[in-house]
């Protein structure tokens, strides 16, 4: 079933990666501000954040299947209404609807949790990862060419209607193939009140889940501001435009898929999660600080490889080790915590960088971001590297 569940994610991705790329776009044809957009991917990671843990906990207590299909349908939702948005404000509403529907992806990770053993975890962890690989990939050529090369009439409600049919085929493909995973077990969490408080689960997840949940929630503050800005700053360094970006996220998507798809089993066996989650976020620190020196395709080419493989190699292993410090009836809820804690990162991060990148300069979230990361790997180094690891 893994195998079919992991097909069914990369058709929704390819939604994902349709849009993704040409959203800044999108919003600027209606006369967004680069901290509009910022806000825009903002209330996506608000949505989920709020609603990545309950989803959690709820699919703990209903069952995987029926909470994977209802988010799958409201991405669907999301989309068409994207399709057909005639104001910033209908924009707005329709990432907050797609960003509930996020949850599925840390739905997908339980799914993942509960059929696989403790020590292929990261290799199981990291298909999800290829499964965005392949979306990134595919999404943004095809969306480029829906779009149009030419960026005084560019068709946005195309790539946004095929995002819908991707994830509609996806919702048809799950809901004849995906079967129930979750424990018999009872659930240990069934009196948290989740809807009201996402921040609820802490007090009953250990220390070390707490500690990777702290460390995931910085990387993606970080990583977020990269992901939103991304387009911005390379129109205004190298005079990209959508096609370009579309092309450029396609390169982060073969990396992203060769090194989740292909490799992280290998590196895995080879360096450990601990120390390949270590040298992730060292990755991703050089290719983020260095965004000063970006002044060719060729620099851009390799800030976006260190900081693609950085990504790649920390998504898989630091779920991974909180899935494997999480008890058996806990997975839904500690990597739906994870996932939640990573939206809120994401919320604040494309917020504060596009403040910095109006206001002071466009190089300066991403030397503020390599800084955090380096803090944030000094800070946590005796959670990422105990004395008594697994």
């Amino acid at each position: 079933m893994l195998a079919v569940l992991l097909l069914t994610v990369v058709i929704d991705l390819i939604g994902f990666g349709l849009i993704l790329p040409l959203l800044p776009f999108y919003a600027t044809s209606f006369g967004a501000s680069p901290f509009t957009i910022a806000l825009l991917a903002a209330v996506f990671s608000i949505a989920q954040f709020l609603s990545a843990t309950p989803l959690g906990g709820l699919s703990d207590r209903v069952g995987r299947r029926p909470v994977f299909l209802g988010c799958m349908a409201l991405t669907v939702i999301g989309y068409v209404s994207l399709a057909f948005a005639d104001t910033l404000l209908t924009i707005f509403l329709a990432r907050i609807v797609a960003g509930i529907g996020s949850g599925k992806i840390g739905i997908a990770r339980a799914i993942i949790a509960d059929s696989t053993p403790p020590e292929q975890r990261a290799r199981g962890m990291g298909l999800i990862g290829g499964a965005f690989g392949i979306g990134m990939i595919l999404g943004p050529l095809i969306g480029g060419l829906l779009i149009g090369p030419d960026p005084l009439h560019p068709n946005y409600a195309l790539p946004a209607l095929a995002a819908a049919g991707t994830s509609a085929i996806a919702l048809l493909l799950a809901v004849l193939t995906v079967r129930e995973t979750r424990p018999d077990a009872p659930h240990t969490l069934s009196g948290i009140p989740l809807w009201r408080n996402p921040f609820a689960p802490l007090s009953h997840l250990g220390p070390a889940v707490l500690a990777l949940i702290a460390i995931n929630c910085s990387i993606n503050f970080v990583f977020s501001q990269i992901e939103v800005l991304f387009p911005l700053f390379a129109a205004a360094r190298l005079d990209w435009h959508a096609y370009e970006v579309g092309l450029a996220f396609t390169f982060i998507g073969i990396i992203v898929l060769s090194m989740q798809g292909f490799l992280i089993g290998p590196l895995t066996r080879r360096f450990g999660e601990r120390r390949l989650l270590t040298i992730g976020i060292i990755n991703l620190a050089i290719g983020t600080a260095m965004a000063h020196w970006i002044v060719s395709t060729p620099t851009m080419g390799l800030s976006i490889l260190l900081t693609a493989s950085g990504v790649a190699m920390i998504g898989p292993t630091i779920n991974s080790l909180a899935s494997r410090s999480a008890g058996a009836t806990q997975q839904g809820i500690a990597l739906g915590t994870m996932e939640s804690l990573a939206a809120l990162g994401r919320t604040f991060g494309p917020l504060w960088g596009g403040w910095l990148f109006d206001h002071v300069g466009i190089d300066i979230p991403y030397w503020i971001g390599g800084a955090i990361l380096v803090a944030t790997l000094m800070m946590g180094w005796r959670y990422i590297h105990p004395k008594q690891a697994p």
